[in-house]
């Protein structure tokens, strides 16, 4: 079952570092505006988050069947607590360098998702920009009873 743990933990890596080409590329997109390029990003990303899914349950399913080996293995315990519990020798070294891999992974994906957040975010506020100069939307202080009350005319219904 070391071995079947060990493949699906492959697996999720090779999934991962899919993820971060695609995560690059989107940088890439989102920085040149090139739409149809990030939509077809998108496209490609969804099977690859569809099969994290899968090997995570897989690998969860994996744990199980070690737990019932092992009592003190649980489906939530950590992969640094498992490498102690796991066979002295090759299992062990290469559960190890596949866990540090995934910790890698992970997070250069996390990165990469959280800058590719924030460019969409300063693109949006840039188009919300441009519309309202185009527009000729107006923000303009109206007092009331309560403090300071500012009232906005937009040319342009942004949630439609």
């Amino acid at each position: 079952m070391w071995q079947e743990l060990a493949a699906a933990l492959n697996e999720l890596n090779k999934v991962y570092r899919q993820l971060a080409e695609i995560g690059e590329k989107k940088r890439r997109a989102l920085v040149a505006v090139d739409m149809k390029a990030l939509e077809e990003l998108l496209q490609q990303e969804e099977p690859l988050t569809r099969r994290i899914g899968e090997l995570e349950r897989r690998r969860r399913q994996v744990l199980t069947d070690l737990a019932a080996e092992n009592r003190s293995i649980h489906t939530d315990t950590k992969l640094q607590d498992l490498l102690k519990l796991a066979p002295e020798g090759t299992v062990r070294r290469v559960l190890d360098q596949l866990f540090r891999e995934l910790s890698e992974n992970t997070a250069k994906v996390k990165e990469l998702g959280e800058n590719n957040a924030v460019l969409v975010k300063g693109a949006m506020q840039a188009v919300a920009w441009h519309l309202n100069r185009l527009g000729g939307a107006s923000v303009e202080p109206a007092y009331g009873k309560e403090g300071e009350v500012v009232s906005h005319h937009r040319n342009f219904e942004f949630d439609a």
